[in-house]
């Protein structure tokens, strides 16, 4: 059995449905038989006016099924508040003003909240997920054994367990309240991501009483037997397991929600004070979804992760006055206070643009968070003994976020007429408060009542991959990728470096291919994967995550086919709790590049675009499938000698794409300065003679080499792909231990070298990174140490900037000397034959060797997308 509201009653018949109501309608008006009926009735006195009246009794009937829900819903919204006085009864407190506003507002409109508000209400189903899948993810507290009651129990809120060994087996007690509740949706939509038998108890609290109403119809219908509904204030809510003495409020309650009822509440300095009190402190969860309004929250907001969530000074204003009327307080301080309050675990910002205009969108958010008092040692101390992370945990903006509020918020001692409660103090309930000690409050609410704000990294429930970086303003450069996949032959790497278990390796992370396959083929100690665009780590949380959550078929759909169908709820239920807060808001800001090819997306996806489309313009199309087909690497040569190469090697070709400087950069990730590197050996053409002509001759696409296939193809297939995309590879990593090593580092490569403790690596893969930088005149020595380094450029000196970037390199040789192990190795790849930078490792002291360097038509590996391949060994 199922509920029905008023609305439900309804034809549901749409926007379609109407039109074809229409046309149906003067189909048969104007039909020659009806015409005929009509003529005779015409005659016929009663049915006379009969054919002028039936047109405008079907037209209402009509706009009644389709307008009756959107007036009912405009005019309690927007006209009711200002024509109708609330009723007051004999106690006119503030609490009773609040419910009695609440009972007006929505009197005539219950029966309709949860049809008009499946646009306006953005959000909640992502929030329902998020917490049902770190509900599902988190580990359950072990069973308890107790001969009897005692006082002496953490908790009193455990139950038996009921396993057959006569009651002395216990387990905490889950209960779930969803403040604001209303009508109940929430509950029910949890039903289908998380068995509402999950929790021993539900409680619904919401102090407008025709909305419990509907509640309570659903609830019967349903037939829930733990969900219960409670008509309190949420500010000071009260359970009766409290009341009766059965549980300890302190720790009580494993989930809290609200859903677009924070900013309905008034005290919600007391009601936040109150969640965060009867939250279980290590695996209690708080789900929070509303609108909001925000500017520039400095270092905090840098330290969260919320960057994105700044609005201009105009929409600020305007939604702030627009919701006022409906008594929704958009205020910052509310978003403030909760992420002081709570620990953050994910936040996401949107826009919700119900209206479809690009003019009219309105900011929402969803947060998860925990207790402050959540253990988070563990993730401390991978991030500082595991990552090295000493220069990130120094920085005070990133774990100890001060205070939003220096003053008390609040001035009325009417606020905390808490029930009687020993909940403890609340956080603006001392007497420092009120002496006006600003500085000691604000080291107080840091340190004691909220502990240690950390950044949401280290309440991450899964394992600690990211390391905590804050947001800068580099970082708004990067808005998407640049490289989808690797251009690096990581099996070359791992043979002819002689990778193993006993290395701690730096590499880059570029798109995550090269360090997963460093990690199944060799399981290195420790890999710190190092990418100044947070985006490359996005892609390689995701990889490690998906690994770890998903089955093969979906892993394969995303990184094989590039494209899942069901990524966005997969990224959500599954994924969101093995990544960490950035990742998880990037992937759900950008759940469309898996759409339709992952691949073909970022900077490196457009190389891949304009290749298919000047394929097609030559008409060779059909040759590259051919190609990428091709049973034996003569037929492949054939093709490609006859076919493709006279396309590549076209003046037009040349000039406009791989010859031009901007295509190079925004397209392929190559620099100007890295161009310059291969242009001191020949041309252009002479450099994509060097690179591609011996690919065909080498080994096939279709079986090996899986670069090029993805290039030309647009996708992997099982027999050519990355080991980890394997079956047996993906196995390997989802059973083994060897992802935890791989700690991932949003920063540059100097940064991080910078925190890491001398002779803790033993190798150092930087890709063709050194090709970047600006040549260094020979004669100039290099720095004593870097300790003089900058960390920012100075705005105020241009000239000095510009030395400091010219010399950046010298200053990681000098760190490379520091963190490498005595015969540890630097290694390299370049466009240049002889690159530039060879004098500076031998400057420092490095013996610097070459691997491979590419001649007489020979490729150095199967990309071969470079001229030389390197090797520095520490000898001092």
């Amino acid at each position: 059995m199922t509920t029905k509201t008023a609305t439900e009653h309804l034809p549901k018949i749409g926007k379609v449905g109407s039109l074809m109501l229409i046309g149906a309608g003067t189909t048969v008006l104007t039909s020659k038989t009806v015409k005929s009926k009509m003529e005779e009735l015409a005659y016929n006195p009663p049915y006379s006016l009969l054919k002028f009246l039936l047109p405008f009794i079907l037209f209402p009937l009509l706009l009644y099924t389709r307008l009756s829900i959107p007036i009912r819903f405009a005019y309690n919204c927007f006209l009711k508040p200002f024509l109708v006085v609330s009723t007051k009864n004999g106690n006119n407190n503030e609490g009773n003003a609040h419910k009695n506003k609440l009972d007006t507002f929505y009197s005539g409109q219950a029966d309709l909240y949860d049809n008009t508000r499946n646009q306006l209400l953005k959000g909640r189903e992502n929030m329902l997920q998020l917490l049902a899948a770190h509900l599902k993810a988190q580990p359950e507290p072990l069973i308890r054994k107790y001969s009897s009651p005692s006082k002496n129990l953490p908790y009193n809120s455990l139950i038996p367990n009921n396993n057959g060994n006569n009651g002395d087996e216990t387990r905490q007690k889950k209960i779930w309240v969803d403040l604001g509740g209303g009508t109940g949706w929430n509950i029910e939509k949890m039903d289908e991501y998380l068995p509402l038998t999950y929790f021993d108890a539900i409680y619904l609290i919401d102090l407008c009483e025709p909305l419990l109403e509907i509640a309570r119809e659903r609830i019967k219908a349903k037939g829930w037997k733990n969900v219960h509904v409670l008509c309190q204030d949420a500010s000071n809510f009260v359970l009766p397991e409290w009341e009766s003495g059965e549980l300890d409020p302190r720790g009580s309650l494993r989930a809290i929600t609200m859903s677009y009822s924070l900013s309905m509440i008034p005290p919600f300095y007391q009601l936040l004070d109150r969640c965060d009190q009867v939250l279980d402190p290590q695996r209690g969860l708080m789900g929070v979804v509303d609108f909001y309004t925000s500017r520039d929250g400095g270092n905090r907001e840098r330290a969260i992760g919320t960057a994105s969530k700044r609005v201009s000074w105009f929409a600020k204003w305007f939604w702030e006055c627009w919701f006022s009327f409906d008594g929704v307080n958009l205020h910052t301080s509310r978003r403030d206070y909760l992420e002081y309050k709570m620990g953050t675990i994910k936040t996401y910002n949107a826009r919700n643009n119900f209206l479809n205009s690009w003019f009219i969108q309105i900011p929402y958010y969803v947060f998860l968070g925990c207790s402050r008092q959540r253990d988070a040692s563990s993730t401390l101390r991978s991030f500082k003994q595991e990552a090295g992370n000493q220069k990130g945990l120094n920085n005070a903006g990133l774990l100890t976020p001060i205070s939003p509020f220096g003053t008390p918020p609040l001035t009325s001692p009417d606020t905390f007429n808490v029930p009687n409660l020993d909940l403890g103090p609340s956080a603006y309930g001392k007497p420092e408060l009120q002496s006006g000690k600003q500085d000691e409050i604000i080291l107080q609410q840091t340190l004691v009542d909220a502990g240690a704000p950390l950044s949401p990294f280290h309440y991450h429930l899964k394992n600690a991959w990211r390391v905590p970086y804050l947001e800068e303003k580099v970082h708004e450069q990067f808005r998407t990728h640049i490289y989808g996949w690797t251009w690096e032959d990581p099996a070359v790497d791992v043979k002819k470096l002689n990778i193993n278990e006993n290395d701690h390796i730096l590499a880059i992370t570029s798109a995550g291919d090269n360090v997963l396959h460093y990690a199944l083929a060799a399981s290195p100690a420790r890999i710190h994967a190092v990418d100044m665009n947070p985006c490359q780590g996005h892609i390689l949380e995701l990889k490690l995550a998906a690994i770890q959550a998903l089955e093969y078929n979906d892993f394969w759909l995303l990184f094989g086919e590039g494209r899942h169908p069901e990524f966005k709820k997969l990224l959500t239920t599954k994924l969101s709790p093995y990544l960490s807060s950035h990742a998880y808001a990037y992937w759900l800001s950008n759940h469309w590049q898996f759409s339709r090819n992952f691949y073909f997306r970022g900077y490196s996806g457009w190389a891949l675009r304009l290749a298919q489309i000047a394929f097609f313009l030559s008409g060779v199309s059909n040759d590259v499938k051919k190609l990428c087909k091709a049973t034996n690497v003569q037929e492949q040569d054939k093709i490609w000698k006859k076919r493709i190469r006279p396309v590549f090697l076209g003046k037009w070709m040349v000039k406009l794409f791989l010859g031009n400087p901007m295509f190079n950069w925004h397209a392929l990730g190559v620099p100007q300065n890295q161009m310059n590197c291969f242009l001191q050996d020949g041309t252009v053409e002479d450099y994509i003679k060097a690179t591609l002509d011996p690919i065909p001759k080498l080994t096939t696409l279709k079986d090996d080499n899986y670069f090029f296939l993805l290039c030309l193809n647009g996708r992997y297939t099982r027999s050519s792909c990355p080991s980890f995309l394997k079956p047996e590879g993906f196995r390997a990593l989802k059973n083994s231990k060897s992802t935890n090593s791989l700690k991932s580092h949003t920063d540059t490569i100097l940064n991080v070298l910078r925190g890491l403790p001398d002779g803790s690596l033993t190798k150092i893969i930087v890709m063709d990174s050194m090709d970047w930088f600006d040549p260094i005149d020979p004669n100039v020595q290099l720095p004593t140490s870097s300790s003089n380094a900058e960390d920012q450029f100075d705005s105020n000196s241009p000239e000095k900037s510009l030395e400091y970037l010219r010399s950046e390199l010298d200053y990681e040789i000098i760190e490379m000397l520091r963190v490498l192990k005595k015969n540890g190795l630097v290694i390299w790849r370049s466009a240049s034959k002889k690159p530039w930078y060879i004098q500076r490792f031998q400057l420092a002291g490095f013996n610097v060797n070459p691997i491979d360097i590419r001649e007489n038509g020979k490729a150095i590996d199967r990309v071969n997308m470079y001229a030389s391949f390197w090797k520095a060994e520490k000898i001092v």
